[in-house]
């Protein structure tokens, strides 16, 4: 997004992922110590990505509100897709909501009419094209 701290270059992705969750796992050994399953987790999978591992990838899940189904919400996040799983790179990017004009679009469709062109100046969402942009509606409860 345009005027917001999101890595988006596939090098930035996996730097960024792996400063964030090497911060998390720091912060997380002073709670918990250093013999949580978790945290033994997480480290193999850092070394993991430091090898090479993940796809990076910008993920907007979108989703409408529960009454009319107008008023649209995204949350954008740059990551890594690992074992058909998106882990995040940074905190969650939230935009809207937004009012939509037509209930009949699916959130997906009317967030990215919103903020995304294939022109780059014309563009809210900016990405380098090695990266994928994948758009996902989240279905109404």
């Amino acid at each position: 997004m345009r005027g917001i701290d999101m890595p988006v270059t596939p090098e930035a992705i996996r730097s960024r992922f792996l400063a964030y969750h090497t911060a998390w796992m720091i912060r997380a050994e002073a709670e918990r110590g250093t013999g949580d399953p978790e945290i033994h987790e997480l480290a193999a999978l850092l070394i993991r990505v430091e090898h090479g591992e993940g796809r990076p990838e910008v993920r907007v899940r979108c989703s409408s509100d529960t009454g009319t189904g107008h008023l649209k919400t995204a949350v954008i996040t740059a990551g890594l897709r690992i074992a058909n799983d998106h882990l995040p790179a940074h905190s969650p990017i939230t935009y809207g909501p937004s009012r939509s004009l037509d209930g009949r679009l699916k959130a997906h469709e009317w967030i990215k009419r919103r903020i995304w062109r294939k022109d780059p100046a014309r563009s809210q969402l900016v990405v380098d094209p090695r990266v994928p942009i994948r758009w996902e509606s989240v279905p109404r409860p």
